[in-house]
């Protein structure tokens, strides 16, 4: 096994602990596994989209922030509740991003098949971000995101209605974020080839349209 090889299998037993013990987001792991498939890449520190509420004078900084909640899967007004009723230092903002993969390509001609196939299913904020001993860095990124300033200061009252329709909307990002990760696996598996659509049935729920006929 020459040392690219032994740095992607490490990174893949990694994948498998983090699983077990439940540091990996739970709803990544089909994703990580369709990675598998292409023997000249793998995954590394990705996510599969999260609604985030953060402390911060602004979202982006840096110094003088924290994140207070997080969920992977969904929320609810009443988790919402939960934390209005702490205090709070700066602003709270709430972020709801899509799904983040990192994929390290073994040379260039892989990390630019990876790109293609993801911007083919809409991951058009998509790039190459640097090259070292492991590879290419590949980070793959839809448009999804929601930033809304929740609370500018601890006397702001938020009242139910607004903040069910807040939440409302929340899910409806995360749940758009859910779909571009379901289409970007089948995407790797079909090597981008074969188009798939993804369209709701009759509870709600998204299936699998195989336009080409070929997907597992």
């Amino acid at each position: 096994m020459d040392d690219w090889s032994s740095l992607r299998q490490r990174a893949w037993e990694r994948v498998f602990r983090d699983k077990e013990i439940g540091y990996l987001d739970p709803d990544i792991f089909p994703l990580l596994e369709a990675f598998r498939t292409r023997e000249n890449a793998f995954t590394q520190s990705s996510c599969s989209g999260r609604i985030t509420i953060i402390d911060s004078i602004f979202p982006w900084s840096r110094k003088h922030s924290s994140v207070i909640y997080k969920n992977h899967l969904e929320t609810s007004v009443d988790e919402f509740k939960e934390i209005l009723a702490q205090r709070q230092a700066w602003r709270l903002w709430l972020v709801v991003q899509g799904p983040i993969v990192h994929v390290y390509a073994k040379d260039e001609s892989e990390a630019w098949e990876i790109l293609r196939i993801a911007r083919s299913v809409g991951y058009k904020h998509s790039a190459i971000l640097t090259k070292n001993y492991k590879g290419t860095l590949v980070e793959l990124r839809t448009g999804i995101k929601m930033v809304h300033l929740l609370r500018e200061n601890q006397d702001q009252i938020i009242h139910d209605e607004e903040l069910k329709r807040i939440v409302g909307i929340s899910l409806e990002v995360l749940k758009e974020g859910k779909k571009k990760m379901e289409e970007l696996r089948l995407a790797i598996l079909s090597n981008g080839n074969d188009p798939v659509e993804l369209r709701e049935n009759s509870e709600g729920k998204p299936e699998v349209h195989d336009v080409g006929g070929k997907l597992p």
